[in-house]
């Protein structure tokens, strides 16, 4: 399992409790599976902080709880978690990919785990997990199998919209101590970077975000305009 930082477990059972507040335990059942499989994929990886973990589930958990309000917003809810999915998969099936990633944008080889870098592995890999998310939240009778369908384009809508942001207005930054170009201000060597390309405070963290809205986004559209209630 990914292990979570104490602030970030503290993050993680805020936003549990607030999609459980807010959609039940079906919604918890489509957060969980989400959390399992992004797990599973990611053995060993770093200890999540509290802004990745709000990064990826914040928008998710505001549209739980606003699906108290109006059911509709429950469809927003799981589109969000797909786009989460979607995201972790596509990027640690990707990393195992024996292809070189190439940037989305112009497609020339990148460096393996810079944002921005797409393979067929891991995009594929990104489809099949906004789908299990649809498919999860049709069998727990959060979405009909429209709504299934519209939630996995959602989350693969999400997924693209990572990797734009990622290779055009993501922060870059350039190390002078070792040459390498990195993604946070300071790196793993201890050289300060110097602002290099992008939007500063566009960090992974807020394109994460970014991404779950879309997902978010594109999962709504299809029930606000008719106004139509979820089962």
């Amino acid at each position: 399992m990914t292990p979570l930082s104490p602030a970030g477990t503290l993050s993680a059972l805020a936003i549990g409790s607030a999609v459980w507040f807010g959609t039940g335990w079906r919604g918890f059942v489509v957060l969980m599976v989400f959390f399992v499989t992004a797990s599973a994929l990611t053995p060993g990886g770093g200890r999540r902080r509290p802004m990745q973990v709000f990064a990826n589930g914040g928008v998710a958990a505001l549209c739980a709880l606003l699906a108290r309000v109006d059911g509709s917003f429950a469809f927003a809810f799981a589109g969000a978690v797909a786009a989460a999915a979607a995201d972790t998969w596509s990027t640690e099936i990707g990393g195992r990919s024996r292809a070189a990633p190439r940037s989305i944008t112009t497609g020339r080889p990148v460096t393996r785990g810079v944002s921005g870098g797409i393979t067929l592995a891991g995009t594929v890999g990104g489809c099949l997990g906004a789908i299990l998310i649809g498919l999860t939240a049709w069998v727990v009778g959060l979405a009909t199998t429209t709504g299934a369908g519209w939630i996995a384009i959602g989350g693969t809508a999400g997924m693209l919209a990572d990797s734009l942001l990622g290779a055009s207005l993501q922060s870059r930054w350039h190390c002078p101590s070792c040459g390498a170009v990195i993604e946070t201000p300071v790196h793993g060597c201890g050289g300060i970077g110097v602002p290099f390309s992008g939007w500063r405070w566009l960090d992974n963290d807020a394109v994460n975000a970014v991404a779950t809205l879309v997902g978010a986004l594109a999962a709504a559209l299809t029930v606000f305009p008719a106004g139509a209630p979820l089962p």
